[in-house]
């Protein structure tokens, strides 16, 4: 990991520079939904398997087709999935 902090790049802060493409976890089945291990794991955890493969599905389908989707393709899809999103809302109402 490079080890180049973000005021050394020209910016104000002290954050460590990592590449977008290095924590991506490849999710089975799911081609544009870009999340990090942990974050996978914390969203399998908290809304079950079942209802989370639904939801990325969704959200997969709504990346590839809208135009709204496509500015949002290859960036990490996390804030997508709260509790009270539409994500998770219309996974829900798709299992019921």
């Amino acid at each position: 990991m490079n080890r180049i902090t973000s005021a050394e790049n020209g910016k104000k802060g002290g954050r460590p520079y990592a590449s977008k493409y290095v924590s991506c976890f490849i999710i089975p089945g799911i081609n544009t939904v870009v999340l990090t291990k942990r974050q996978y794991d914390t969203l399998k955890e908290k809304f079950g398997k079942e209802l989370l493969q639904k939801a990325l599905l969704i959200l997969d389908n709504w990346l590839c087709t809208s135009p709204v989707g496509i500015k949002h393709k290859g960036k990490n899809n996390y804030a997508y999935f709260r509790t009270d999103g539409w994500v998770i809302n219309e996974a829900r109402n798709f299992i019921t």
